[in-house]
């Protein structure tokens, strides 16, 4: 093998290194780009989980008022309710007295 050959085969493997680091360039671009969407979505999804649990926990804090305000409700009802089985009761001894 004389001194052009060798040059033309390392000039050959030249071309093909060059054309590879082109491809892998090419590649890594694109990679790169893919990645910011990805991190573009993610952040996206976490403020809408941010969201999302923020508005869970205001309503649970409202389930738990709202849970709250019904037994204070019932507690009165039951007052309510136990103040006129008493008069019930004293009408009906006065009824039965009379």
């Amino acid at each position: 093998m004389n001194a052009s050959e060798q040059i033309e085969g390392i000039e050959i493997k030249v071309r093909q290194l060059a054309l590879k680091l082109e491809r892998l360039q090419r590649e890594n671009a694109a990679l790169l780009t893919e990645n910011q969407q990805i991190k573009a979505n993610m952040e996206k999804q976490e403020a809408m989980i941010s969201a999302l649990k923020d508005k869970l926990e205001n309503a649970q804090s409202a389930l738990e008022q709202q849970a709250n305000e019904e037994t204070e409700h019932s507690k009165h009802l039951k007052q309510l309710i136990d103040q006129y089985i008493i008069e019930i009761d004293k009408c009906i001894d006065w009824l039965h007295r009379n």
